[in-house]
């Protein structure tokens, strides 16, 4: 194995604690610096290659202003605004480092095997300490700076041999497969195989027990089977996975959801389609916003921040967004992949929408920068290039040479 470059290695760092934005100032600062200090270091390459650089700016103007537009009119959080815009100037100076060489297509793989390794072996000390020693071990406690429950505990789990939901780093087990599935996918894609590490992110995914994950998972490998063109051997391997952990798997989803065994998660769930139905026309055509208080309820029925987030990104899109915003963004994700070469990674990425995503949850926009990164090699040279999960082959590094 190639050892990885300077670049490579403050990347990969930086999109671990970007991982985390979502619940620590301290892991958010910490990525942005070292993207800072990566873009210093290579900061005469970047403004040597600026082909790119209006479109990036573009698309910042045009993200940062949308925002605003779609929220002023309603329950405004400023400081939401502004964790926005950082965050939209973080994908912007990620994309520029690629589109200039500075990162290469390896760059991505190998921070995508950083994420998921780091947060597996989290996620694996947390769950073998507790099966070994009775002892759960709670990281999120030490990565938050404030109070937050760590709901690893479950109904759902109380008969069986592993009786807990890991949850890694987080404190829920959904925002740990909202970080290693979609890193997953994408070193599937880039790979064009499957490795040790999208293994590692899937089979721990499903160990979280984490409803989202099970289907996610459940519709990627269905996506793989039928639309990747893989081998017949592989194709064989994903169905006898499938149906040996099929039982165990249903059997954790008809606890939890159709004998609601912890909490009545599918009414908690539905409670946004309620304000969807009753809302007014306005807020139907452009949304309630995208930076209320969390502080505060929100909407005509007064749901909780969690309410309009868990049922997935794609009801949250048409709540904050209404109907003008969602058919805007689908409409993007449509442009962006409509190329030859580039259709066949939609399909992947569809199902990673239905997690839980947000606005201000930076793996969102890490999860899209990638999968346009890998985009923008797809569409080279289709006609010499295997589809996504077959043979062995690598990709060849950025078009740009890389470091």
């Amino acid at each position: 194995m190639r050892r990885a470059s300077v670049p490579t290695l403050l990347f990969a760092a930086s999109a671990c604690f970007f991982s985390l934005n979502a619940f620590s100032v301290r892991a958010t600062f910490a990525a942005y610096a070292l993207l800072a200090l990566l873009a210093l270091l290579r900061a005469p390459t970047l403004f040597a290659r600026q082909q790119r650089l209006p479109a990036i700016v573009a698309y910042w103007l045009l993200s940062v202003s949308s925002a605003f537009l779609v929220s002023a009119f309603g329950d405004f959080y400023a400081n939401f605004f502004v964790k926005f815009v950082l965050i939209q100037t973080y994908v912007a100076l990620a994309f520029w480092l690629f589109a200039s060489g500075v990162l290469a297509m390896r760059s991505l793989e190998r921070t995508c095997e950083t994420l998921i390794y780091v947060h597996a072996t989290f996620f694996i000390v947390q769950l073998g300490c507790y099966l070994a020693f009775g002892h759960f071990i709670d990281f999120d406690s030490y990565i938050r700076e404030s109070d937050s429950e760590a709901l690893y505990a479950t109904k759902a789990l109380s008969d069986s041999l592993i009786s807990i939901r890991a949850l890694g780093l987080y404190s829920e087990p959904s925002f740990y497969a909202m970080t290693v599935v979609p890193a997953g996918a994408i070193l599937l894609l880039a790979k064009r195989r499957m490795t040790a590490a999208t293994i590692v992110a899937f089979a721990t995914a499903l160990l979280s027990f984490s409803i989202a994950a099970i289907l996610i998972c459940a519709l990627l490998g269905g996506v793989h089977f039928f639309a990747g063109r893989t081998s017949i051997r592989i194709k064989l391997v994903i169905a006898a996975v499938a149906l040996a952990i099929a039982p165990a798997m249903y059997g954790v989803y008809d606890k939890r959801v159709n004998q609601s065994a912890d909490y009545d998660a599918l009414g908690s769930r539905t409670l946004v389609l309620r304000e969807l139905r009753e809302r007014d026309a306005l807020a139907d055509v452009f949304g309630s916003g995208l930076f209320w208080d969390e502080r505060n309820n929100v909407g005509k029925t007064h749901l909780r921040g969690y309410q309009v987030r868990d049922s997935s990104f794609y009801v949250y899109l048409l709540f904050a967004t209404g109907v003008a915003g969602a058919t805007a963004f689908v409409g993007a994700l449509f442009m962006l992949f409509r190329r030859r070469g580039r259709r066949s990674l939609l399909p992947y990425l569809l199902p990673l929408l239905l997690f839980k995503f947000h606005a201000l949850y930076g793996m969102l926009w890490l999860t899209l920068l990638m999968f346009v990164v890998v985009a923008g090699h797809a569409e080279r040279l289709p006609e010499r290039r295997e589809p996504p999960g077959t043979g062995t082959g690598r990709l060849s590094a950025t078009g740009a040479s890389g470091p």
